[in-house]
């Protein structure tokens, strides 16, 4: 994948998320992301170094960053809409980690112990929403703990030799669950700041 196409997946990640802001606020978000895209890969491509690696370190910091564009549109919208958007970035997360471990196979494959703890993840976040009846401040508390809970199923996946498989090896394992993390991480964001200006 070439750095302007990630580029592209960014500043599209970026209209995503600003989306029904004030659009000076909105405006000015895009601008900078999109003059630090461009400072980047001048700057990369000053140093030499080769298209593979400066898309590897576009898409690595868009997915480090992840946590804080969503503490960022937090703080630029409503309570209302954080909780919005953490409800429907939570059912996001689930499904999308649903869709790769039944469709794509990376994840996990029937019968393997990470599979399975990854479904009982999130059995258990869903009896923890239930618990706190969907409220922001639980809500957070709730996707904080699956986020980090990612870790322990990554070192029993590698454990069990699922690097090993054909689909997946040991930097998409590690990967896969890191973007899980920082996803429900981003999700926990919202719902905290919807529980902060609730207070």
């Amino acid at each position: 994948m070439s750095p302007e196409r990630i580029a592209r997946v960014v500043t599209g990640w970026v209209r995503l998320y600003t989306r029904k802001l004030p659009p000076e606020v909105a405006e000015r978000r895009r601008g900078e992301v999109a003059a630090d895209l461009h400072d980047q890969l001048a700057h990369e491509r000053a140093a030499g170094t080769r298209e593979r690696q400066i898309a590897l370190a576009l898409a690595s910091r868009a997915l480090r960053g992840l946590p804080a564009d969503a503490a960022w549109r937090a703080r630029a919208a409503s309570p209302r809409t954080s909780y919005r958007l953490g409800v429907a970035s939570t059912l996001f997360n689930a499904l999308f980690l649903l869709w790769l471990m039944a469709a794509v196979g990376i994840i996990g494959v029937e019968g393997d112990p990470a599979d399975e703890m990854y479904l009982g993840l999130l059995g258990c976040g869903l009896v923890g929403a239930v618990a706190v009846r969907f409220r922001p401040a639980g809500m957070a508390r709730v996707l904080t703990v699956l986020a980090l809970a990612l870790l322990p199923v990554a070192l029993v996946a590698l454990l069990a030799g699922r690097a090993a498989a054909p689909a997946s090896s040991v930097p998409e394992l590690l990967g896969l669950n890191l973007m899980f993390g920082l996803l429900f991480g981003s999700s926990a964001a919202l719902f905290r700041h919807a529980a902060s200006a609730r207070e």
